[in-house]
């Protein structure tokens, strides 16, 4: 059996929808598999619980668009939807709906669904990161199968990756967060029919823009020091849990934002499988 190239991404079927001779074929054409890592937590009055799912797939379908045209094949999927206890801004507030896992059962998780896929016959996975506090598993898991199977897993952290240029393509002038203008944007060109913008409100944290100590940014953006929670007034104020401007969000922004998340992943795969 063919595999078979889409490259319209709305066309690019995902793991759970293709037939286990589809994946053998992917296989047999020495194709990568990319593992999103989403979450099921809350985004806010204006966006729905599978918001980090809906976009690491969404990702990943574009980047395997853009390959396909070229004629690299990559398989989309699977995803996982669950994530550890949320980061930040959002912990220790509780937010109805959000399905936590412990660090250990998301590495045990992806460890396993990453056996599966060696044990088929795939070489090179990528775990695409859709939901910052899965960054620390997803490299564990990455390092330790790496080293332990015949596969060579890569891990992908887009935030870092696509950052420059990212910047220009919103509209606030003001750091965007957890349900902010980036996400929202790219959830009006995934699941419009899912976005309630009438529930979008801007809220901003008491954070220094230029802050104090070289290297204290975000872990997940390439900080140099990891703070896992902010202990005293910085978020005073906060409602839904959400950081930034979601009511400036666009589709037209979400697919610019797509356009430049998606490029840099298939430029990651291209590097890794060239001649």
């Amino acid at each position: 059996m063919t595999l078979k190239l889409e490259t319209d991404p709305r066309r690019v079927p995902l793991f759970e929808e293709r037939t286990s001779p589809d994946i053998a074929a992917a296989v047999a054409a020495n194709a990568p598999v990319i593992v999103p890592l989403g979450a099921t937590e809350q985004h806010g009055a204006h966006l729905p619980l599978g918001t980090d799912t809906y976009q690491g797939l969404d990702m990943s379908r574009r980047a395997a668009a853009l390959l396909a045209k070229e004629g690299i094949p990559l398989v989309v999927g699977p995803a996982i939807p669950f994530g550890p206890p949320p980061f930040l801004s959002e912990s220790p507030r509780a937010m109805a709906g959000t399905i936590n896992v412990s660090n250990d059962t998301l590495r045990a998780l992806l460890h396993d669904v990453c056996e599966s896929l060696v044990v088929h016959g795939f070489r090179r996975i990528y775990l695409l990161l859709a939901n910052v506090e899965s960054e620390y598993a997803m490299h564990i898991v990455a390092k330790e199968l790496t080293e332990k199977t015949k596969a060579n897993i890569v891990t992908l952290n887009w935030l870092v990756g696509a950052r420059p240029g990212y910047k220009a393509l919103l509209k606030s002038d003001k750091p965007q967060g957890h349900g902010g203008e980036g996400e929202t944007a790219r959830m009006l060109a995934t699941a419009p029919h899912l976005v309630r913008m009438e529930e979008a409100r801007p809220y901003h944290p008491k954070l220094p823009v230029d802050p104090p100590v070289h290297g204290d940014a975000l872990p997940y953006l390439g900080g140099a020091i990891g703070r896992y929670r902010y202990d005293r007034d910085e978020f005073d104020g906060m409602v839904d849990g959400i950081t930034g401007d979601p009511q400036l969000a666009t589709a037209e922004t979400g697919e610019k934002s797509y356009g430049l998340i998606a490029t840099w992943i298939a430029s990651v795969i291209r590097y890794d499988l060239r001649p």
